[in-house]
């Protein structure tokens, strides 16, 4: 009888044990939610929720409910300097032998986010976005009259220093502390147009989708895109074949409607 009882309570503690592990498993998911940054309700630094720095007042997280359709908004206003400064967004290429440079203070996006719960227990923000760069230079090679250009409907060269993408979609589900870039439908992010180019640099003149996809880090409500670490992802293309690096920090901000004012989001990364 005392064996039985042994046996019994062996299984017993196994099982536990089992539970216990399971739901330590469970609770290790590494998931990426959307917070609303809210004035005096928390810790964290001003109101784009900045972990370090001295930017101020006292901004804290209050939850966006999942399954909650958010509007959103994106700019480079702000996105640098602890909130203060324009981040400059730069995509780099060498087209033919030539370093190619575009630069802009000036990007504005707008679209919707929900927080979602994958079945394995993840959470994970989705999102879906168009942007709009204007103001675009073209910083190299300079002073030789090369010029950017939209795309127009008939794959003509439109309105000057303007580029427009594509419907963009944006997850973090297996992406880490990231999230992943990329075109709702198809390959291509957008088209623009190289116009104006003189003398040996006319060469790269022409029409350049751009195709891929890209993954960022938030920090706080600024998403930040490294030009090393995407030019290394080496997902990025111009003409499907030439790689091509992007630099550009932005500032997510949302509501849930119209009669609200867009206050920023913070996608953070917790364990659930």
């Amino acid at each position: 009888m005392n064996g039985h009882r042994a046996i019994v309570g062996l299984c017993m503690l196994c099982a536990l044990l089992v539970s216990a592990f399971a739901a330590q498993s469970a609770s290790a998911i590494t998931g990426t939610t959307a917070f609303t940054c809210v004035k005096d309700k928390g810790t964290l630094k001003g109101e784009h929720c900045l972990t370090t720095g001295s930017a101020s007042p006292v901004y804290g997280h209050v939850a966006v409910a999942q399954d909650t359709t958010t509007e959103v908004k994106t700019n480079t206003e702000k996105a640098s300097n602890e909130t203060e400064e324009c981040s400059p967004a730069r995509l780099k290429a060498t087209i033919g032998g030539i370093a190619t440079e575009f630069t802009t203070c000036a990007v504005e996006g707008e679209g919707w986010m929900e927080n979602k719960l994958d079945a394995s227990g993840e959470h994970y923000v989705a999102a879906h976005t168009t942007s709009t760069f204007t103001n675009v230079k073209v910083a190299k090679p300079a002073g030789v009259g090369c010029v950017a250009n939209t795309d127009n409907a008939d794959k003509t060269a439109g309105a000057a220093e303007i580029i427009h993408t594509e419907p963009l979609k944006t997850t973090t589900l297996g992406q880490g502390d990231s999230g992943k870039l990329e075109p709702t439908t198809g390959t291509t992010f957008a088209n623009f147009h190289i116009t104006g180019c003189t003398g040996a640099f006319a060469a790269i003149n022409g029409t350049y989708p751009v195709t891929g996809s890209i993954t960022c880090k938030p920090d706080g409500a600024t998403i930040k895109c490294d030009h090393n670490e995407i030019t290394t992802q080496n997902t990025l293309k111009l003409k499907g074949t030439i790689k091509a690096g992007l630099e550009i920090s932005t500032t997510v901000s949302g509501r849930a409607n119209v009669t609200q004012s867009f206050t920023p989001l913070s996608p953070t990364t917790v364990a659930t």
